[in-house]
Order: C-alpha cells, then sequence, then structure tokens
C-alpha cells in the first residue's frame, strides 16, 4: 500500500478513472522499482471498499502461482461471482 501522503497526484488521477466512459483499461507504465504495483494494489484496494471492483490479479515472479496466465482468469472468474 501506498505511504501515506505519497503518490497523491497519481492516486487521484486514477480514483476519477472509473467515472470516465470508454475507458475500460487502464495501463501503468514506469521503471523497475518505480512502485507501479504498489499503487496498482492501493487502488485496488479503494475500489474495493467502494464496490468499484469487479476482480484483481497481480503477477509476481516469485511465486509459482501468479507467475504465469494459468490461474489468472480462474481467480478473476471467481472473484467476480462471489
Amino acid at each position: 500500500k501506498c505511504h501515506p501522503d505519497t503518490r497523491q497526484a497519481t492516486l487521484d488521477s486514477l480514483t476519477v478513472w472509473p467515472s470516465i466512459r470508454g475507458q475500460s483499461v487502464r495501463w501503468i507504465l514506469g521503471w523497475a522499482g518505480c512502485g507501479k504495483t504498489t499503487i496498482a494494489q492501493t487502488m485496488a484496494e479503494l475500489w474495493a471498499g467502494k464496490h468499484l471492483l469487479a476482480a484483481s490479479f497481480f503477477f509476481s515472479r516469485s511465486s509459482e502461482d501468479t507467475s504465469t496466465t494459468t490461474s489468472c482468469l480462474d481467480t478473476m472468474e471467481y472473484q467476480y461471482t462471489t
């Protein structure tokens, strides 16, 4: 999760993103280690708390379960239907 009062401009721009019609995907890009996953996780938690998140899946190279697409769709389908 992002530390309080950090990445605020980025978080603010993403907070209003679900209300913008026609933008169903948001691409977060940047150098390795710049905080993309932390920002995405923070926003996923925020949107889940507001019932705006249907499902989420975070890939990780260090985990067998989340390093490939094998379980991605099954995991997201499960989250969406529960």
